[in-house]
Formats: C-alpha cells, sequence, structure tokens
C-alpha cells in the first residue's frame, strides 16, 4: 500500500501526533539529530500510536547486509525496510520507549510480544541491547535471551559464540548471544530452518514466518 507524506513538521516521537492517521511522518528525535522519514501506526485497543523500526511482509527485500546498512537503515518506507541501528538508538535514548513485536505464519496466524521497556546503545556499544522490560502477549518471549547483547552483521562480528558469526552461519543480522531465539532479519523462507526469520517461542519451532 501507498501511503502519501503526511507531515513535513519534524515530530520528536509518533506520540507527540495529535489524531495521527497511519502513515509517513517526519521525525526528527533530537535537536543534534537528523530528521527521517518513518511510519506512524496507531493502535486501535489502546489509543496508542507505534514508530514502525522493520516491516517484512513479502520477501521482496534483501535483509542479509552488512553494518553500514543496518546503522543508516534501507529498504523503502511505504514497503519493506529496517529504519536503522542509529535512529532507533537515538530514539529509545532520548526517552522511554516501549517495544511491540507483531508476528505472523504462512498459515494467517497472527501473535504478538509487548515488552515495556526497550532501548539500545550508541555505535561505540555496538547497539548493544540495553533495557528488554517485562513481557506480556501471546507469541512467547524470544528476546530476553538477547538482553544485553551487541548486534551483529556478516562484516561485524559481536556475538559470544566461539569460531562462528551467528549472523553469517544464520544469514541475518541480530543481537545473538550463542547464537538466537529470535532472528527477525533472516530469510523469508516457508520452511522449518534456523535461516529463516523466526520467533521460536511463536509456536516452539524454527518454522519461517511470513509477517514481522
Amino acid at each position: 500500500m501507498k501511503t502519501n507524506l503526511l507531515s513535513y513538521v519534524p515530530y520528536r516521537s509518533c506520540s507527540d501526533i495529535r489524531n495521527a492517521q497511519s502513515g509517513i511522518y517526519i521525525i526528527q528525535a533530537n535537536d543534534e539529530s537528523n530528521p527521517f522519514m518513518a511510519y506512524c501506526h496507531p493502535d486501535m485497543k489502546d489509543g496508542g500510536i507505534w514508530l514502525v523500526i522493520q516491516h517484512r511482509f513479502d520477501g521482496s527485500l534483501n535483509f542479509y547486509r552488512n553494518w553500514k546498512e543496518y546503522r543508516d537503515g534501507f529498504g523503502n518506507i511505504d514497503e519493506e525496510f529496517w529504519i536503522g541501528l542509529e535512529r532507533i538508538y537515538q530514539l529509545t535514548s532520548g526517552q522511554p520507549h516501549e517495544l511491540m513485536v507483531e508476528l505472523g505464519d504462512f498459515k494467517g496466524s497472527y501473535k504478538f510480544a509487548h515488552y515495556a521497556a526497550f532501548e539500545i546503545g550508541n555505535e561505540t556499544e555496538h547497539y548493544k541491547l540495553i533495557s528488554v522490560g517485562a513481557y506480556h502477549g501471546t507469541a512467547g518471549d524470544s528476546l530476553s535471551y538477547h538482553h544485553n547483547m551487541k548486534f551483529t552483521t556478516f562484516d561485524r562480528d559481536n556475538d559470544i559464540g566461539k569460531n562462528r558469526n551467528c549472523a553469517v552461519t544464520f544469514e541475518g543480522a541480530w543481537w545473538y548471544r550463542d547464537c538466537h531465539f529470535s532472528n527477525l532479519n533472516g530469510r523469508y523462507k516457508n520452511i522449518e530452518n534456523t535461516i529463516s526469520i523466526n520467533w521460536y517461542a511463536f509456536n516452539a519451532s524454527q518454522q519461517g514466518l511470513a509477517f514481522s
């Protein structure tokens, strides 16, 4: 779905937008950061609004990318995309944020995982996953295992596994430990395989997911 740009005035976050509709807005996390386009999505259940940091739904975009691309972001904001680690850092370090992980499988099942806090460090800290708050939801908790881990790409090995780079082994990029219970930047494949887009607790398997 193509969406018109709804605002040319920067907001600090999606939550600052009154009566927001789903669409693209200009966000500037702080005075020192550069404005960027972000997709804001209202939550009809609780009246809140979410800034989308990753969107996968058809496999049209290759997510097996290097450190620079994950730092800066890639893809189109109204299609599949990754918003960029630097932007996530600027957003989450400036004010408290929560995280909502929405997931769907190839059979049409939908589940979610909500975390009461979410923050990552800066590039010097390798965008470490500093904060993962209390979980509730239907998808199960497949993120807390990655708490305090640095981000890893195929050209920047920051996981704690020995004799391998988890991003290379599992063809993704993530806050790998040794190695993962979630791999949302893995390959878009409808197969049970650890290289796929995966959230292990979704169905206690490595079955690839269709949406995140």
